[in-house]
């Protein structure tokens, strides 16, 4: 594009073009497939590193994120299973060698900006954590995986939140992912101060739930918060009983899932933000959050058996599944925009690498039943 206008008429096109297109459909191995070839696109877009933070429809590729590239390591590794796509291993091993060149010496990850970041950290210590679990021949990971964990731990306030180096300078509920992955770290390096700092996390996000469910926190600032980090929360606590078989985790995540469920049983799927007494905020659609939703309501239907669980996750799912891009242009197709419309407040006009992500975990849990 030879200027400005360009770009915005280009944008006003894709943006029309997905208002009048959503395929969806049932073929889950289908959306992995492009989703995953996108995710690939995005990183040959940054020179074969990380994966590209997202395409802006006005900006292009963004540079390689180096937090969700851990975690979506971990997602195209489970992708694989079902796809057999050898491009997948290559792209994860490549993913995994630039993340860990890009490792402070002290053992953080720091943000687009060159901040260290503990959430950063904590998603990257996701990946780090698979790998080493699952695939310790692709790359050695393990010391990487020690770096992260004890730069978290010693980063860590008294009471078990972050602050330093959180985002925004101020602690966040939504960090309960990053204590899940300090407890499975702790496990993996039979290490107890990383266990137990996992674990005081991960209280302390408990000691912060009201009583009707919601939780204190959990935006990125003084807004309120999206369900991408709602759902951010539950994803952490279910994760921890997972690991620790502890009721009182899974008892929290249900205390505020059930409220959620009611908000979408009443009719249409869940919005973009809500505020502390589980009123719309914001009546876009954060896909991201969407379809994390989607995918914990898999796992919890798993727990508890409540089929109430698993109808919402197939409506969810199927809504997000109607806005996977199908498309002639390259840069979007497969790819999911951040907001709908894509001019809403959560990544407008963009279509961010992490969408995808757990848009495919999401589809994973739906397969396996």
């Amino acid at each position: 594009m030879s200027n400005r206008t360009d770009l915005v008429q280009r944008a006003a096109t894709i943006m029309a073009y997905i208002a009048r297109k959503r395929h969806g459909g049932s073929d889950n191995l289908a959306h992995l497939h492009e989703a995953a070839n996108w995710l690939l696109n995005a990183q040959d877009a940054t020179g074969g590193k990380g994966y590209a933070h997202s395409y802006h429809l006005i900006h292009g590729w963004q540079p390689p994120y180096p937090e969700t590239t851990g975690y979506i390591i971990p997602t195209l590794l489970r992708a694989n299973a079902h796809l057999k796509d050898d491009r997948i291993l290559d792209s994860t091993k490549r993913a995994l060698a630039w993340l860990i060149k890009t490792q402070s010496p002290d053992g953080a990850f720091v943000d687009l900006q060159g901040r260290p970041q503990v959430f950063d950290a904590g998603q990257i210590l996701i990946g780090l954590n698979y790998v080493f679990e699952h695939h310790s021949d692709l790359y050695p990971v393990k010391d990487a995986l020690e770096r992260t964990a004890r730069w978290l731990v010693g980063v860590q306030e008294g009471d078990g939140s972050f602050v330093k180096y959180a985002y925004n300078n101020r602690p966040h509920t939504y960090y309960s992912r990053v204590g899940a992955a300090l407890i499975k770290a702790g496990q993996l390096l039979n290490d107890d101060a990383v266990r137990d700092s996992g674990i005081k996390s991960i209280d302390w996000v408990v000691s912060q739930q009201q009583q009707n469910g919601f939780f204190n926190h959990l935006s990125f600032d003084d807004s309120p918060p999206f369900l991408h980090t709602m759902v951010y929360v539950v994803e952490g606590l279910l994760e921890t009983f997972a690991l620790t078989k502890d009721s009182r985790y899974y008892d929290s995540a249900l205390n505020f899932s059930s409220r959620l469920l009611v908000e979408d049983e009443k009719g249409c799927v869940l919005r973009s933000q809500y505020n502390a007494h589980y009123k719309v905020e914001n009546s876009h659609i954060c896909t991201t959050g969407l379809a994390q939703w989607a995918g914990v309501c898999f796992i919890i239907e798993k727990i508890c058996g409540d089929p109430r669980y698993k109808a919402s996750g197939f409506k969810s799912i199927d809504a997000v599944k109607r806005l996977h891009v199908f498309s002639k242009d390259r840069h979007i197709h497969g790819a999911l925009p951040g907001s709908v419309p894509v001019y809403g407040n959560y990544l407008r006009l963009a279509f961010p690498n992490w969408g995808v992500k757990f848009f495919m975990d999401s589809i994973m849990e739906e397969i396996n039943g």
